[in-house]
Order: C-alpha cells, then structure tokens, then sequence
C-alpha cells in the first residue's frame, strides 16, 4: 500500500506526463491493463453505450494522441493542495484530485474557435498499484468530452425521430 506521499508523487508525475505531451512518458505512468474513464451525460435508453474509454496502455496511448492532435495546447494545472488521498477499501491505492485545465482546439470544436483557449476545472479519482502506475483514472465533468456527448446525444434524438418517423 502506498503511502499519501507516495501516492501524491505518482499523481503528480502521472499529470506531468500529460502536461508535457509526451505520450511514452504517460504510457510509461500507467500499468498495461489501466483503464480511463471519462463521465459525461448520456441517454439511458442509447444503445451507443459506453464503457471505459480507454482500456488498456495501448489504448491510453491513442486517446493521447487523439487529444494532444486535436488540442494544440493542453496545460493541467493539480497542485499539491488539490491531491485527497483516500483509505481505500481492499487496500486500494485511491486519490482524488481537483484539477484546472486550459485547452486550445487545434480546430474548431464543438462551437470552440481553433487557436482560442478555453478553462475549466475538472475532478479525477485514481487508483495506483503498490509500484505507483496508473490502474484506473476516473473523470468527471471533462468539458471535451461532456460537448462530445452531447453531441451523440443530439445524434440519438435525430436518429430516434427518423426511426419513429419510418415506422
């Protein structure tokens, strides 16, 4: 089991990682099978469900590659102050974390200007082995991800309406 300072330390490079856009280096902060999850609405009748993210360093290493193509800036902000570890049941490695983030769209996104920084602030919960890799990181409120959602979510009402409209 870690320690809190050891578990504020494997945080903290784990955002370094992701702060200086070095796909390897997050990689090499996660264990194989990590999982990323990043919650924003959804539908409950949807049949687009969606699980983890990302699931498994591979995959990590593409949700990366993905982001830092679409983002031409990604700066995370966690100070110390804003890591929680937490007394995980089963001997899990937990902290929570409250985490700023500015991102500049590489292109337009979702009613964002390419070249025009936006910020939000954001919350993660993650859980490290007792060697200090990432196993599962756990978003909540991303703003990226909650626009991607509701654009599914737009996607699923136009495709709700044309499928009552065909019956």
């Amino acid at each position: 089991m870690l320690t809190p300072a050891q578990l504020k330390k494997a945080l903290k490079e784990h955002f370094d990682a992701e702060l200086a856009r070095d796909v390897q280096w997050i990689c090499d902060t996660v264990t194989e099978d990590a999982e990323y999850h990043v919650i924003g609405p959804h539908y409950p009748d949807d049949p687009v469900k969606k699980k983890a993210t990302a699931q498994g360093r591979e995959a990590v290493r593409q949700l990366w590659i993905n982001y830092f193509k679409n983002f031409s800036s990604y700066a995370i902000q966690c100070d110390e102050k804003d890591m929680f570890p937490l007394a995980g049941e089963n001997n899990e490695n937990l902290i929570f974390a409250r985490v700023s983030i500015t991102a500049t769209p590489a292109n337009d996104f979702e009613g964002f200007p390419a070249g025009k920084p936006f910020s939000y602030k954001t919350g993660a919960l993650c859980s490290f082995d007792d060697n200090g890799k990432l196993t599962m990181e756990t978003v909540f409120g991303s703003l990226g991800q909650v626009l991607m959602d509701f654009r599914r979510m737009r996607e699923f009402l136009a495709e709700s309406a044309s499928a009552t409209k065909s019956k």
